[in-house]
């Protein structure tokens, strides 16, 4: 748990050496967008003493992050680029040095938006998760407060309104539960975890008996008591372990692959499907499919269910874009998912029990009788899509709605600085 938080406060703290730059060039802009003015106005706006820590943190230290940073991912990918492109390495140094200052682009996302490509004439149509994350998505959460990041209430809260959604067997928190565990493959996952940090497969090998996921194999009570023990720090879930599509086994290594599937409020309050990635674990990763977990992902058509070639996050350049699964070998360039209108149909179903939140980042599992919500995120990483875009989400569809919604949310928009949430 204590790493976590360490993990959390980095996190944030990198959201504020990104956005120094966007935040203090919006103080003297004429005709910011609701985006941008929505941003300025949360970030120079710390609400506790943590998130003062943070400001005070990120104002003493950014040359030293921004500068340490270049150089560790440049030296880590320069060369790489170099041949790929033909970028040169200073100059893709000097890319970021300058993208820093004028977009807020830190090392690790321009390797990730691929900036060395034109030299980063791109940068400012992509949104930033120093954006969305701190700022804009929480300003849009309405009060209703549906339980869409509460791995501990989700399940029963879609099971009660008819959303297909996989199903919690045990809920641990410390205590001994009174029943034993199911005599099925689990999947065991903290209640708090993102990334799939944490997570761990059990699969029952004989009656009574789980392998784990390094081959260690345990009684049910044996395994029972190993996670009451864990729990005792990070509350854990207990799930059943969920087979892919028969169409869909060879694109993984042993993790059930997702597709993280974004839905947004139109202007009509009605969910739109904006994006969609196909995520498949790959190298020795047999439990989880997360991009974060060293994954790799391909784009989905909306229309034709397509996918496009495959990638990593991109901050690690060794991978590059592959058209075959690199451990199966199995073809994902211009394969259809199965069963695709019927996942965009349950991610739509499922934002209207949520409508407490404009964008939702669906994970959804598509079975063989169907698809299947394994989780929802209020907070969405919109990185994971615009990985795969040329032009950045600020110039589509997405970038209108969030607009859109800036506006008839926060009415005070017009009025910079004096911005105040709208009533629910």
């Amino acid at each position: 748990m204590a790493r976590l938080n360490l993990a959390s406060r980095a996190e944030r703290l990198a959201y504020r050496i990104a956005g120094l730059t966007v935040a203090v060039s919006g103080l003297f802009a004429s005709n910011a967008d609701p985006l941008q003015t929505a941003f300025v106005w949360r970030y120079w706006r710390p609400a506790n003493p943590g998130e003062w820590a943070e400001l005070i943190v990120g104002l003493v230290t950014w040359p030293i992050v921004l500068i340490l940073g270049a150089l560790w991912y440049t030296a880590r990918n320069g060369a790489i680029i170099r041949r790929r492109t033909g970028r040169g390495v200073a100059a893709q140094f000097g890319d970021q040095m300058r993208l820093y200052f004028s977009a807020g682009v830190l090392a690790p996302w321009y390797y990730m938006f691929a900036l060395h490509e034109d030299g980063g004439s791109r940068a400012r149509s992509f949104i930033q998760r120093f954006e969305t994350k701190p700022a804009v998505f929480p300003l849009l959460k309405r009060r209703k407060g549906s339980p869409l990041n509460q791995k501990d209430r989700f399940a029963a809260y879609c099971a009660e309104r008819g959303i297909r959604c996989v199903k919690t067997v045990a809920q641990l928190d410390g205590a001994r539960p009174s029943a034993p565990l199911p005599e099925a493959d689990l999947f065991v996952k903290p209640s708090g975890g993102r990334g799939g940090k944490g997570a761990e497969r059990w699969d029952l090998v004989t009656p009574d008996r789980f392998a784990g996921p390094e081959g260690e194999q345990l009684t049910g009570e044996e395994l029972l008591m190993r996670l009451v023990e864990r729990s005792r720090d990070t509350r854990l879930i207990v799930q059943p372990r969920l087979e892919a599509h028969p169409a869909l086994a060879d694109l993984t290594t042993g993790a059930l692959p997702t597709i993280r599937i974004v839905t947004c409020l139109d202007e009509h309050e009605a969910p739109e499907v904006i994006g969609a990635v196909f995520r498949m674990s790959i190298g020795d990763n047999r439990t989880v499919d997360n991009f974060h977990a060293g994954g790799i992902a391909a784009n989905v058509d909306l229309h034709t269910a397509k996918l496009s070639r495959a990638t990593n996050m991109g901050s690690d350049a060794r991978l590059g874009w592959v058209s075959k699964h690199p451990n199966t070998g199995a073809q994902i360039e211009g394969r259809a998912l199965p069963l695709w209108e019927e996942t965009k149909h349950l991610a739509i179903a499922a934002h209207r029990e949520f409508s407490d939140r404009v964008v939702i980042g669906w994970d959804i599992a598509i079975l063989e009788d169907g698809p299947i919500v394994i989780e929802g995120n209020g907070n969405s990483d919109m990185d994971i899509l615009q990985r795969f875009m040329r032009i950045g989400l600020k110039e589509h569809r997405f970038g209108e709605l969030l607009a859109y919604h800036l506006r008839a949310r926060l009415p005070a928009l017009r009025g910079g600085f004096a911005l105040e949430p709208a009533a629910p």
